[in-house]
């Protein structure tokens, strides 16, 4: 019901968009620059807003000071960036699916979305904290070798795996399970929106042919976006 929910809610919000918007058409993204962009955006946003709100709520009245103590603000970096990579896996789940669900099996494949995973990835520069990028994109692409093996998931399958992950990341938290279940249901909910806004934003024709028609090498490294104007909540790290 959590996961029907927000992706309703979001939808919702997509169609008033549209509504209001004469040239919905020329935001939509098709270019593997602007893809990569948007996930790593989003990975970013769903990885900050349920590392700081989670904090915020158990520092109480005193959030302000404790975030501005700069032993606190390194611990809440540490943790934004080791958590970006696990949201960042999901998403790219999420852009299998709709692609698998489109009916662009071809192009949903990892050696397809490699260099789409390997940009996202580093979109935001050289982390912050120790991190095996090449370890990390190898276990992605993994993860969705294995999905081409059964039907996609359902969106409202996701969340408490990488809840559970950023919440033993998290610099401040309680042991109580019924805290570890927040975060997850919040990152669940977090990625419903996504979902709804990539299937929103997405170009999935263009988006395949490009796959399709690019050599399947990896990427890497800052970059700008050059055709796709990402206008969503997205995030830096």
């Amino acid at each position: 019901m959590l996961g029907h929910a927000a992706a309703l809610l979001e939808r919702m919000q997509n169609i008033w968009r549209r509504a209001r918007s004469f040239r919905s058409d020329d935001r939509r993204c098709g270019d593997l620059e602007g893809l990569a962009e948007l996930l790593a955006g989003e990975a970013a946003f769903v990885a900050q807003k349920s590392t700081i709100e989670y904090c915020r709520a158990r520092a109480g009245c005193s959030w302000d000071k404790l975030f501005a103590a700069d032993e606190f603000a390194a611990a809440m970096r540490r943790s934004r960036w080791t958590s970006f990579p696990v949201v960042l896996g999901d998403l790219a789940e999420i852009l299998q699916i709709l692609l698998r669900r489109a009916g662009f099996e071809a192009a949903a494949g990892p050696d397809r979305l490699r260099p789409v995973v390997a940009r996202a990835l580093r979109w935001h520069g050289p982390p912050e904290v120790p991190l095996d990028l090449a370890a990390i994109e190898a276990a992605i692409l993994a993860r969705l070798e294995r999905n081409l093996d059964a039907p996609p998931r359902p969106v409202r399958a996701f969340g408490r795996a990488s809840g559970r992950a950023i919440f033993e990341a998290l610099p401040l938290k309680t042991n109580a399970r019924g805290d570890r279940e927040v975060v997850e249901n919040q990152v669940a909910f977090l990625l419903c929106g996504v979902y709804a806004r990539l299937e929103e934003r997405l170009d999935l024709p263009r988006i395949a042919a490009a796959l399709l028609a690019r050599d399947a090498r990896a990427g890497g490294g800052p970059g700008r976006i050059r055709t796709c104007d990402q206008t969503v909540m997205s995030g830096q790290l």
